[in-house]
């Protein structure tokens, strides 16, 4: 099918569809184009006196070919010219008028060409104007119908074809004057009636001559003459014209072109078969369908489109997989849509079931979005993309895990594809499917509720995690993720190489599009210029709809992913002067986002300014903090101007914590605080609801603001006189009313009570004024707050709430190429999210500090506040707490975003006195042990405090002073370079993931010192820094200490493999007295405790070794540095019981069996005893073959442990065939 030209289109494509037609016309030499322009071809030239004859001769123009009833009709003009020429005078005098004026036409013809067109060829006149009626006068002018043209027989006819034919047949025509004659002659082509009755008469005169026999002879001769077509044809006219005539008129019926006999059937039949439901039955019940065009004949094929969808449910089996299908909203359909039980009525809609495959089921596939997205139309691209952008905002939402796979690599390469559309219909949708794809909406609005809360200012990077080999602390050779990646070594091969080869790492640069967009969907969005994309969208297009914040969202995904790529955002000049021009203006608009303040816009900068401090400090150059001004300034309290200050205050805190705001600068904010810290001392409701939550939001980031000012030290003396006062009315009238409620409901009453108390907590501390500008708050207010029933069902909630003692997992590597902030959490009864509404802890947090801050201060305050909460109603919940997180504390979730502040509060508790005697020993330390497993590199502090608080404290761990010190020692290094990188940067944004800086099994960690302290002996790496005989004597003392308590600190297996690498020391001080009874002791232990455990030697350890590559290490070093060890021995005889798989001792007594011979130890050593290696009586053949070799040549001392094992075996098996025994 070949497309019709479009405006704008130049004569380059008119010669491409050109040539295209002749390709086509080529290959079928009979396609014809649908129209066609026809040259007529002139007729001859004539002098102006022959054509003067001729036109007196005719008195008309004459065609080029005359059919026989034209000829007659030709003789009878010529006849009737000369009777009509003798009229007289007058008639005379026009003749040679008419004469004169055909010769002037002839002469102006040939002087300025054919201007009337009188060479026209009528036939095409007719066909454009038809027939010209003109009134009668005294007689009706015959008008003379062209020849029919010769058409191909063997060619079917169009309807209006054959239309056209009928109407330039000759009809007869009626005369006023004599209709008898036009009754007997209506076929005559003679226009005068008297002539015409004479040639009847003549030709009756003829036949009446004539006999019967010459008259069908004749007749048939003319009929063989005749074409048969037109004898139909004349038969047809015959009989039409001896039907009486209908004076009224009636419409032109159009039959239809007859159809095979065998597909016809009466159209009643047809009507009757059709079901009720059918769309058409209706329509063809009416009773003039005979009518219409083709409906003499119901086509039931072509209306099979129309019919219902059959309600089929197909069975699945459970498990089974199908193609997913979705509305146009990007809801995910089930298989089949089940009937509704409280109607009658099927849950269908018409529109989810126009597609071809599987019919029966509703809704549309991805392939099928894909090519809509693709298509011409623009709304069925608008259509596609928009069903798209609901499908990415219910998967980030959580709905679509584990139920659906989406190829979001192919996805985003259709949404990318769709943005370089200019339109701002399409813009508007596929901007909105790219920002539900990379912004988390529900990231956001968690991350932005809890921003107002004490130490909640960090913002998240988004960085897609490199490799442990890729990080710089694997160059340190004591760090935990150079000896993690010692220990995988082992994992893979039996070969053991420490060194790592980096250019083994395909880089990125060498990537493809697809390949980045599967490991860094960010990175590869930027490939793509996205940024200039942008801009151009912004600046040029200008879209006055929602790809404005669609833009700005994309554009904050992008700056929360790295340092590096938030400097490339930020040095996008162009970029950001656009946007703060149309978005950060001095004045208001006209547009509905250009010329106003956007709310995404803000919170850009916000994020930018938090990445680094040059950043901030770029960004504050220009108009900035004159617009932050502006905007606090203002006294609007619209939502959306709300909205926007609430984002300007923030971004102030920022500015004022990385010590870009000085105190001039603070100056000029401080009466536009004091002006909005009035208004809400005045209008802000605690206990409203709705509207009031974004006002109580807007305070709580207000005061948090001014506790910035006060902790970067530019609100001074005079500053604070200025707010504190205020402050503390604030805070009494929220704690009142917080003490009269019942239960607080909403986040943002939480909220607002938590930056309260951080606010008086930090200026009673270090503010100029002291406690005296809260004495009314802390004597009176706070304690009452405390024994109110609303504050006891926070507490109670507390376990409820906590983030580290769910059991779901969240979804932060949900994508590993997009990866996310994780406050959505996987629940076997759907999607939750990880900070509910009635989330506690940043309450609790602030209370506590403000009880410490008492503490030290002495006096009345400090006695009443502790009092207060010491009572059992508040007690009891947080020791019950303190228990559960013991005994099942969430690691993983320990280390998401927003599991940082709860982290906190858990120090708090543990550092409180007197708490600690709700809980037992065992349970403490519990405690304390999971908690240690869990903190990152923002608590290493905390690290520090809890080490000396609890573990290494002589009341808990029984161990000699020297070697507590030195075990505190070692492990603190551990902790002190994170405490130095998170000190290293001035920036406000921490890791999506706080990765815990202490490995599960640490109390074992210089257990590792010694095995990477072997493997780079192998390498040719120096030795180890503290002696052999310290470090396995205070870990494996420091390790029955905790184990005494309760603690499980590994698997049977990992104490295993660490007992193993206790004899693996470069200098074998293993055989010196004092740590060999250490050691025997110990190993006499692990065998009772695990005398009846099997051990799962093939299991995969996190981070750790697999047991089979370190066993043989192990066997290697007892062939090279064992001395015939009993201990040693009992350690490679372990894996070699009866009840493990044979390839142990089919590997031991083939490959080492130089080792068998110093094989010995006592049977007290041996875990199960000797019957433990004895029975049952092997089985295996070469097993045994190999026992009788070692026996026959000797390889093993008679009466060793290894020898009865060997001789026993051999003796009784019957899978071989022996000659002796021995």
């Amino acid at each position: 099918m070949f497309k019709k030209l479009k405006p704008g289109e130049s004569e380059e494509d008119v010669l491409r569809m050109a040539a295209e037609f002749n390709a086509e016309r080529a290959k079928n030499p009979g396609f014809q184009p649908a129209a066609a322009f026809v040259r007529m071809d002139k007729a001859p030239k004539k002098s102006m006196f022959a054509q003067r004859r001729e036109q007196a001769k005719l008195g008309r123009v004459t065609s080029v070919e005359k059919s026989q009833p034209e000829l007659l009709q030709q003789e009878a003009e010529e006849i009737k010219t000369p009777l009509t020429s003798v009229s007289g005078g007058l008639d005379s005098r026009k003749s040679c008028v008419l004469t004169n004026k055909v010769l002037m036409d002839e002469i102006q013809e040939n002087i300025l060409g054919d201007v009337k067109g009188t060479r026209m060829n009528p036939s095409s006149l007719n066909n454009v104007l038809g027939d010209l009626v003109e009134r009668p006068v005294a007689s009706i002018r015959p008008v003379m119908p062209d020849a029919p043209q010769q058409r191909n027989p063997n060619k079917p006819m169009s309807i209006f074809a054959r239309q056209m034919m009928c109407e330039s047949s000759p009809k007869p025509k009626a005369s006023l004057r004599t209709p008898v004659a036009s009754e007997n002659v209506g076929s005559s082509i003679v226009k005068d009636a008297k002539m015409a009755q004479e040639i009847h008469e003549e030709n009756l005169n003829i036949l009446s001559q004539m006999s019967e026999q010459d008259i069908l002879a004749e007749r048939e001769k003319l009929l063989a003459s005749l074409d048969p077509s037109l004898i139909a044809l004349l038969a047809q006219k015959r009989q039409a014209k001896q039907k009486p005539a209908d004076n009224k008129p009636s419409l032109r019926v159009i039959e239809a072109a007859p159809q095979p006999p065998k597909t016809t059937q009466p159209p009643n039949q047809s009507i009757s078969s059709l079901p009720d439901t059918n769309p058409t039955l209706e329509l063809l019940q009416q009773g003039d369908e005979g009518q219409w065009l083709h409906f003499n004949l119901v086509e039931e094929h072509k209306l099979a489109w129309m019919r219902d969808i059959p309600t089929k449910i197909n069975e699945l089996k459970p498990g089974q997989q199908f193609d997913a299908r979705f509305d146009w909203k990007g809801v995910l359909l089930p298989h089949t849509l089940q009937e509704d039980q409280s109607s009658s009525k099927a849950l269908d809609d018409r529109e989810l079931y126009l597609h071809g495959a599987e019919a029966d089921r509703p809704g549309y596939t991805l392939q099928e979005f894909f090519r809509l997205a693709r298509s011409t139309v623009l709304q069925q691209r608008i259509s596609a993309f928009g069903a798209v952008a609901g499908i990415f905002s219910i998967y980030n939402q959580g709905f679509y895990d584990q139920v659906l796979t989406l190829p979001i690599s192919k996805m985003f390469f259709l949404l990318r594809y769709g943005l370089d559309d200019n339109a701002p219909a399409q813009l508007e949708v596929v901007s909105r499917a790219l920002a539900n794809l990379l912004y988390n909406e529900t990231d956001e609005v968690v991350l932005d509720n809890v921003q107002d809360n004490a130490y909640c200012h960090w913002q998240p990077l988004l960085k897609v995690l490199e490799n442990a080999s890729d990080a710089e602390a694997d160059s340190d050779p004591n760090s935990i993720a150079f000896l993690q990646n010692y220990m995988k070594l082992l994992t893979t091969s039996q070969v053991v190489r420490a060194d790592v080869d980096e250019g083994e790492v395909e880089s990125r640069m060498s990537m493809d599009d697809f390949q980045l967009a599967e490991t860094d969907l960010i990175d590869c969005l930027l490939r793509t210029n996205i940024l200039q994309r942008i801009k151009f969208i912004l600046n040029s297009v200008r879209p006055d709809n929602s790809t404005v914040e669609s833009c700005l969202k994309v554009l904050i995904r992008i700056a929360r992913t790295s340092l590096k790529v938030a400097r490339q955002l930020a040095n996008e000049s162009d970029l950001l002067e656009i946007l703060f021009r149309n978005f950060m203006p001095s004045g208001d608009g006209n547009g509905q986002f250009y010329g106003q303040p956007q709310v995404l816009f803000l919170k850009l900068i916000r994020v930018l300014t938090c990445q680094h401090l040059d950043i901030a400090k770029s960004l504050s150059k220009g108009v900035l903090i004159q617009r932050l001004q502006l905007y606090l300034f203002l006294q609007d309290t619209k939502a959306r101007m709300v909205r926007v200050q609430i984002e300007a205050l923030r971004i102030l805190r920022c500015l004022l914590l990385l010590g870009i705001v000085d105190r001039d600068v603070f100056r000029q904010f401080l009466p536009a605080l004091r002006q909005l810290l009035d208004w809400h001392s005045n209008h802000c409701v605690f206990d409203g609801v709705g509207g009031s939550g974004l006002v109580r939001q807007h305070a709580a980031a207000l005061i948090v603001a001014l506790v910035a000012s006060g902790e970067s030290g530019v609100c001074d003396l005079e500053g604070q006189k200025l707010v504190v006062e205020q402050l503390n009315n604030c805070c009494c009238k929220w704690l009142n009313a917080a003490t009269h409620s019942k239960k607080i409901k909403d986040f943002s009453q939480m909220t607002l009570l938590s930056a309260a108390l951080y606010a008086a907590s930090w200026f009673s501390r270090n503010g100029y004024l002291g406690t005296t500008s809260f004495q009314i708050f802390l004597r009176s207010i706070l304690p009452k707050f405390v024994q109110s029933p609303s504050f006891v069902a926070c507490v109670q909630d507390l376990a409820l709430g906590s983030v580290i003692l769910r059991r779901p997992m969240d979804r932060r590597h949900v994508n590993a190429a997009l990866p996310n902030m994780g406050a959505v959490l996987m629940h076997d009864y759907g999607p939750q999210l990880i900070v509910s509404e009635s989330y506690p802890v940043h309450l609790l947090s602030n209370l506590w500090a403000l009880l410490a801050v008492s503490l030290e201060g002495g006096g009345v305050t400090e006695n009443s506040l502790f009092t207060a909460l010491m009572q059992p109603a508040v007690l009891e919940p947080l020791a019950e707490y303190l228990r559960e997180l013991g005994l099942r504390l969430n690691r993983v979730l320990a280390t998401n975003f927003f599991a940082r502040t709860e982290l906190r509060f858990v120090h708090q508790l543990l550092t409180t006195d007197g708490l600690e005697t709700y809980l037992e020993r065992p349970q403490l330390l519990q405690l304390v042990y999971s908690y240690l497993c869990c903190l990152s590199t923002a608590h290493a502090t905390q690290i520090k405090s809890t080490f000396q608080r609890f573990i290494f404290n002589g009341e808990y761990v029984e161990l000699d002073a020297k070697s507590l010190k030195l075990l505190e020692q070692t492990c603190l290094e551990m902790v002190y370079p994170h405490i130095i990188a998170d000190n290293s940067e001035p920036s406000l944004s921490l890791c999506y993931t706080q990765a815990p800086i202490l490995p599960a099994d640490w109390p074992f960690f210089q257990m590792r010192l010694i095995l990477s302290n072997y493997l780079q002996n192998v390498q040719q790496r120096p030795a180890a820094i503290y002696s052999e005989n310290q470090v396995v004597r205070m870990t494996l003392t420091f390790v029955r200490q905790l184990e005494r308590q309760g603690l499980q600190i590994v698997s049977p297996l990992e104490k295993l493999m660490y007992l193993m690498i206790a004899f693996m020391g470069p200098d074998s001080q293993f055989l010196t007295p004092d740590l060999h009874e250490l050691l025997r002791d110990y190993l006499k232990d692990f065998n009772q405790q695990y005398a009846n455990h099997h051990f799962d030697f093939d299991a995969e350890l996190v981070d750790k070794a697999r047991f089979e590559p370190l066993y043989y290490l192990f066997v290697e070093h007892f062939e090279a540095a064992s001395y015939g060890d009993e201990l040693f021995s009992s350690l490679v005889l372990l894996p070699l019981a009866q009840k493990y798989d044979n390839k142990w001792r089919r590997r031991l007594w083939s490959e080492h069996v130089q080792a068998v011979r110093f094989l010995n130890c006592d049977e007290s050593l041996l875990m199960g005893g000797l019957s433990a290696y004895l029975n049952p009586v092997e089985e295996e053949p070469s097993l045994v073959q190999l026992y009788g070799d070692a026996l026959e040549r000797q390889l093993v001392r008679p009466g060793s442990v290894a020898f009865r094992i060997a001789q026993h075996h051999f003796n009784h098996s019957t899978a071989v065939h022996k000659t002796k025994s021995f």
